[in-house]
């Protein structure tokens, strides 16, 4: 069988940057990553670069940042009120947040934090950045019909929804 739309893929993954540094991996956790190829569940040069790929196979390739996370934006900052960032914790330069914005939960970075205001990259981490994987294809099968349905590979228990 092979990687393809509406299919569950479960794989072992590394992701390092430019520089060989890891970002990201599976293999140590014990707990590969099963998603549902083609729902946009992962980015597009990641599901282009392991299509057509069979159980047991091993891949190694790249992704620009056009088909990653895309370029960095240097207007994607937001000054925002510290009072609306409490369930964050203790603020800190550097520091990865979640912000609640009208178009749902989005990703941040404190870049300078003042008394009551904290600037904000809303640039994804991994904005700009050529993305190198080393994946192992550890088992692939059709998706259900719900799976299909709700866009999202469903658990041994269903999904909870």
């Amino acid at each position: 069988m092979q990687v393809k739309h509406n299919h569950v893929i479960t794989l072992h993954y590394q992701l390092k940057d430019d520089n060989d540094e890891i970002l990201d991996k599976s293999y140590d956790s014990q707990e590969p990553m099963v998603y549902l190829h083609g729902h946009r569940q992962m980015i597009r040069g990641f599901e282009v670069a392991i299509a057509g790929a069979e159980e047991g196979e091993k891949r190694v390739f790249s992704v620009s940042p056009a088909e990653g996370y895309g370029l960095r934006n240097v207007n994607n900052m937001q000054r925002i009120p510290t009072k609306y960032l409490k369930h964050e914790g203790k603020l800190s330069v550097g520091q990865a947040i979640n912000v609640n914005t009208e178009n749902g939960v989005k990703p941040g970075t404190i870049i300078k934090l003042g008394k009551f205001n904290a600037d904000v990259d809303m640039n994804h981490p991994l904005a700009g950045k050529n993305l190198h994987f080393e994946i192992e294809v550890i088992s692939i099968r059709p998706a259900t019909e719900d799976e299909i349905g709700h866009g999202h590979v469903h658990g041994s228990g269903g999904c909870g929804h």
